[in-house]
């Protein structure tokens, strides 16, 4: 997979076949040639960079059906929740598959990520975003995780659900973890946090915090500078929480 960027910041995925937009064509010799740092160009003059991708590039420009979880809100969990490589991390409510693939780059080769999604077809968008990258610690549940986890005792390091009723498994979530281990909870709305937070309780665990991420970015424009005008002001709410 290589990815491409043209001047305004706008980024493609190529993959050895031509490429064609309504700025024109790049032949499938050209991108098969191409190496990082290269410059294409279409039959109608318009250029790209070949540059290295990552992670956030691939979330970006996957296949999607519905929201999908912001790099603010996937980097508080892992800031606040300490994983990283060789972790174990059970996800629910996976969507298009945007926290399975970051957690999964995080996790590297020796950690795994195992995720439950009970929409079919939402499983095939996200093995189809799978099949785009080189992940191999991944497993996809096509199940009602309501039914229960498959992981035994005390085996996964965090717990992610993003589910309208996370308290059907916070019970079974607190099975599974280690002791130590995280539960990390989205929710969109304040009661859906306040109903977590009391089944939490309920359950055993610990450390109970709800923290919100937003970014605001500053434009700086012919020595002008003021924050942008479109910030996200609200995603969700994430409630942490600790097997203590």
């Amino acid at each position: 997979m290589k990815v491409i960027v043209d001047k305004k910041g706008r980024k493609y995925i190529v993959k050895d076949k031509e490429f064609s937009s309504e700025k024109g064509i790049i032949s499938k010799e050209d991108i098969m040639n191409a190496e990082i740092g290269d410059e294409l160009e279409t039959h109608m003059g318009k250029k790209y960079r070949v540059i290295s991708p990552n992670i956030n590039d691939y979330i970006d420009l996957m296949k999607r059906k519905c929201a999908i979880l912001l790099p603010q809100d996937l980097g508080l969990i892992v800031g606040f929740t300490g994983i990283g490589y060789k972790s174990k991390i059970v996800e629910a409510g996976s969507g298009a598959g945007s926290s399975l693939l970051f957690f999964a780059n995080i996790v590297g080769p020796e950690g795994h990520v195992s995720s439950y999604e009970i929409r079919e077809d939402f499983v095939e968008v996200i093995k189809e975003n799978i099949n785009g990258t080189e992940f191999n610690n991944i497993t996809l549940n096509h199940q009602d995780v309501t039914e229960g986890f498959i992981e035994d005792d005390e085996s996964t390091d965090l717990v992610f659900l993003d589910l309208p009723r996370p308290g059907d498994v916070i019970e079974d979530a607190y099975r599974i973890l280690k002791m130590g281990g995280f539960i990390a909870i989205y929710t969109p709305f304040v009661e859906q946090f306040q109903i977590a937070s009391k089944i939490l309780r309920k359950y055993g665990f610990k450390q109970i915090n709800i923290r919100e991420g937003n970014v605001r970015e500053m434009e700086y424009k012919n020595n002008r500078t003021r924050p942008n005008s479109r910030m996200a002001g609200h995603t969700g709410y994430i409630t942490f929480a600790r097997k203590i």
